[in-house]
């Protein structure tokens, strides 16, 4: 059996007249240095000490010259400031009577000075950790709230974003009147950028889209980060790709799209003569160190108010870059950064939520909650695809999935650190309050108004239920697991990619397990704790999930 965890610090306030009594009390406490003991000989004074000292626990005598014990048991609970600190009674009258009185007016325990000191200690760690984890959760919920009118502040700025984005289209009507169907798939997939929640999928489309109504045969879409830039993903043969560089690019004028990001207008450069490597008009193509190209175009995505978000770089277009195309790709990229402007903001709101779980739970990292949403958009992609799902809707899906796989555990914010942090195995009761985090992640998601919000609530919500339904948190009374496809579909697929890595991954209580050992598990629980179709996606899409792994280190 483990040993338990540190007890919290306890901070006593003994209020007593008897100067005996007080070095009798201090005598029984003077072996355990985890107990800080105060004595108050005036019990009109009692009040101001308790403020200043913020004890954990209040030992109160009865029968005192200047006060009486009784009624400062009822302004303790009327002081903000105290109103939740335990007050135990220590005092010489045994009558019940006044036992029954003394817990009427707010004690919270009754003994008969002097008690054994190991009783008296006990007693004292106990109400103590009582009051810090009720004050962790109160301090929980409070966080809770503040980000709650946060989601509210950030609704607003997504509604202007939106009507921003409908002037905008506006705008593209009257000043386009040529080329009317490309003017068209422009305005449509504008409106399609602007649904997409997931800062990563958008960035991706957003490439993928530019370079065909271009008809580039190479691009990238850079984002910008103070005075760097991060290659995000590179266009190759028209499919938008992940790129894997992890060092920052640095924002120069020498280079194409840096002198896009440091003056906000569009760089247009080809090649004089033969095309030189990595380079155009003299000008370094950043991330294309070993390319040659004829033409470039860097366009910048620039906010209404002038902030660069980014730089959109398109190369060797079949026709080159003609004034309507280059027109046309500056109203598109208009469109997009709004989108990007609305992604960030999600995304901000998310690693938000992601941070407060990770103050109060250490393995759920950033990382972690990135691989899990990676491993799941690559088994829900093969899923939609053997069922035959339109594109348009794996998209709109994948969008709603990411994000809630992202937020499925945000519900340990509402969990006592006593139990998060335990380093062995919970006991029964912690067990059952910290299967109460689904319900909490699933309440924080009630009532938004957000594309994601439904999935997201059904995610937290469900990820720990098993198909053979002896998961949580089940529903009836009693409550009994949901099994089989009664779990949704997203809560199924979060569930195994969770699972997948936290074997996979080091924790303070293990090292991560080798892949074999990990997937012979996995194959194991194949239609008991599994979907066993999402396990044989799993097993043939192995590589998807380890490119995520090799990405989210």
């Amino acid at each position: 059996m483990p040993a338990p965890g540190p007890r919290p610090l306890a901070t006593v306030l003994l209020v007593d007249d008897q100067a005996m009594i007080g070095e009798a009390v201090r005598r029984m406490l003077a072996d355990d240095d985890r107990i800080v003991l105060h004595v108050r000989l005036e019990g009109a004074a009692a009040l101001e000490t308790a403020r200043r000292v913020r004890p954990t626990v209040i030992l109160q005598d009865l029968v005192m010259p200047d006060a009486d014990g009784l009624d400062l048991l009822e302004a303790y609970r009327a002081d903000e400031a105290l109103a939740d600190v335990p007050v135990v009674v220590l005092s010489a009258r045994e009558e019940p009577a006044t036992k029954a009185e003394a817990f009427a007016r707010g004690a919270s325990d009754y003994l008969v000075k002097l008690p054994d000191p190991v009783e008296l200690k006990a007693r004292l760690h106990h109400h103590t950790a009582g009051f810090v984890a009720e004050r962790e959760r109160r301090s929980a919920f409070v966080e809770l709230e503040a980000m709650a009118g946060e989601v509210r502040e950030k609704n607003r700025r997504l509604d202007e974003a939106n009507r921003r984005l409908a002037e905008m289209n506006a705008d593209l009507a009257d000043d386009v009147r040529e080329g009317q169907a490309r003017l068209d798939a422009i305005a449509a997939t504008g409106a399609e950028l602007a649904a997409i929640q997931d800062l990563d999928l958008l960035l991706e489309r957003i490439l993928g889209d530019a370079g065909r109504f271009a008809r580039a045969a190479a691009g990238a879409i850079l984002v910008r980060d103070g005075d760097t830039l991060a290659l995000e993903y590179r266009l190759d043969e028209g499919i938008a790709r992940h790129e894997r560089r992890h060092d920052p690019l640095p924002i120069a004028l020498e280079g194409v799209a840096g002198r896009a990001a440091l003056t906000g207008e569009v760089v247009h450069l080809a090649a004089n003569g033969d095309p030189q490597p990595g380079r155009v008009g003299g000008h370094l193509i950043e991330g294309f160190v070993d390319s040659s190209f004829g033409c470039v175009l860097a366009q910048p995505l620039r906010t209404a108010t002038g902030e660069v978000l980014g730089v959109l770089l398109l190369a060797d277009a079949a026709e080159g870059f003609p004034e309507e195309d280059r027109r046309l790709l500056a109203h598109f990229a208009s469109l997009a950064t709004v989108a990007l402007e609305r992604a960030s903001l999600v995304r901000s709101m998310i690693l938000r939520m992601i941070g407060m779980a990770e103050l109060r739970d250490p393995t759920e990292t950033g990382a972690h909650v990135q691989r899990v949403a990676g491993y799941s958009i690559a088994i829900f992609t093969e899923w939609a695809r053997r069922h035959g799902m339109p594109s348009a809707e794996t998209e709109r899906q994948r969008d709603r999935l990411r994000i809630a796989a992202m937020l499925h555990d945000v519900g340990k914010v509402g969990i006592p650190d006593a139990i998060l942090k335990k380093p062995g195995r919970l006991d029964e009761a912690e067990y059952a309050e910290m299967q109460t985090h689904t319900r909490i992640g699933a309440d924080l998601f009630t009532g938004l108004r957000t594309d994601f919000d439904e999935a997201a609530r059904e995610v937290a919500l469900r990820h720990h239920e098993r198909w053979d339904g002896d998961g949580y948190p089940g529903a009836g009374d009693p409550p009994r697991g949901l099994g089989g496809e009664s779990i949704p579909l997203f809560a199924r697929i979060v569930g195994l990619a969770d699972v997948f890595d936290a074997l996979s991954s080091k924790r303070s209580y293990k090292e991560s397990w080798p892949e074999s050992k990990v997937l012979e598990v996995v194959r194991e629980e194949s239609g008991r704790h599994f979907d066993p179709e999402l396990v044989e996606i799993l097993l043939d899409r192995i590589d998807d999930l380890r490119a995520v792994r090799n990405r989210f280190v």
